[in-house]
């Protein structure tokens, strides 16, 4: 009877230990899963309108709204990957951001450049969680900070106000080609693409709120592979060449008195300008026609933009995630 009782005992704690060790085990697996989740923030940009070299933080008057959604996975105790879908306006004005009175930012004045541009993103971003989380998923760290990098592409159409002259209304500025590129004169560049790559870099932090739902703040960069998000890039062209009047107001608007947005007055400072700094000037056009314009204004080859230096628009704010499946199996890399 003793033997069976040792026997008994002896099972009983094999089973204890067993579960013991289940558990240790359990918790030391990364369980996977999925989130669904949104995000409000704002969206600005670096480009001709706004030089990255020129201002420690974006042109804050700029900001605008965005908002995103996406669906992430979890593969590892560190690692997640997400698929996510961006929108935002991107705005800039030279009227606004360069002053006058400035030698450094008074080109761009005289230039008086403006455009907004919808974004509409789609990107596959990877998430580095700095302190990883093991075991089921309401075990995940309290908080943690995360850098991401990825890809994404995205669809823009840069647009522009015309003076009161063409009705004071909003134009889309690649169809007209506004450094030339849709005059079908040789030399000049070709029409820049719609649909655009770019790459993320970006850093962020999380909170977990409850066992499923995350609160998080980002900010990410996107490097673009152009320079004309903004329509500026290179040089003027020949006015002679380009296909109407219309386009012509929009490639240079250097003597226009208003400003087409605001509708405020560039007066008196245009004429100060045209007093001390340069003349007003008529050069004849290829099409035989005279066109007035700024000296170094206008005339083909004159600067325009910063031709060689890629745009980039930056993307931050306050994110909301929630666990929806959980269960799933991390892929095991060797």
């Amino acid at each position: 009877m003793n033997k069976y009782r040792i026997l008994l005992i002896i099972t009983l704690l094999s089973l204890a230990g067993y579960n013991v060790e289940a558990q240790r085990f359990n918790r030391r697996v990364t369980e996977g899963f999925i989130t669904v989740g949104a995000q409000v923030g704002t969206i600005n940009y670096f480009g001709d309108m706004n030089p990255l070299t020129q201002y420690v933080a974006p042109e804050w008057r700029f900001l605008r709204p965005s908002i995103a959604i996406n669906v992430q996975r979890k593969l590892s105790s560190n690692f997640h990957v997400r698929l996510e879908f961006t929108y935002g306006r991107l705005r800039g004005d030279d009227f606004i951001s360069a002053s006058p009175n400035s030698e450094r930012h008074r080109y761009r004045y005289m230039r008086n450049t403006h455009f907004r541009n919808d974004i509409k993103e789609l990107s596959l971003v990877g998430e580095y969680n700095i302190i990883g989380s093991s075991g089921k998923y309401y075990r995940r760290a309290n908080f943690t900070p995360y850098i991401l990098g990825g890809v994404a592409v995205f669809h823009h159409n840069p647009k522009a106000k015309t003076s009161d002259e063409f009705g004071g209304k909003w134009v889309a500025l690649q169809p007209l080609g506004t450094e030339g590129q849709q005059s079908g004169v040789e030399g000049y560049a070709k029409p820049y693409a719609r649909i655009q790559p770019a790459l993320i870099f970006g850093a962020g932090v999380k909170w977990k709120l409850n066992d499923r739902t995350n609160l998080s703040f980002e900010l990410a960069f996107r490097y673009l592979f152009f320079d004309q998000i903004d329509d500026v890039s290179g040089t003027y062209p020949d006015m002679g060449d380009l296909q109407n009047d219309l386009v012509r107001s929009l490639s240079n608007r250097t003597l226009e008195t208003n400003n087409a947005v605001t509708g405020r007055s560039r007066e008196p400072d245009l004429s100060r300008i045209l007093e001390q700094v340069s003349p007003r000037v008529t050069y004849v056009g290829s099409d035989g026609n005279p066109y007035n314009t700024i000296a170094g204004f206008g005339s083909k080859g004159d600067k325009r933009g910063e031709a060689g230096n890629n745009d980039i628009y930056l993307v931050a704010g306050i994110r909301l995630s929630y666990i929806i499946n959980v269960g799933l199996k991390c892929p095991q890399f060797r």
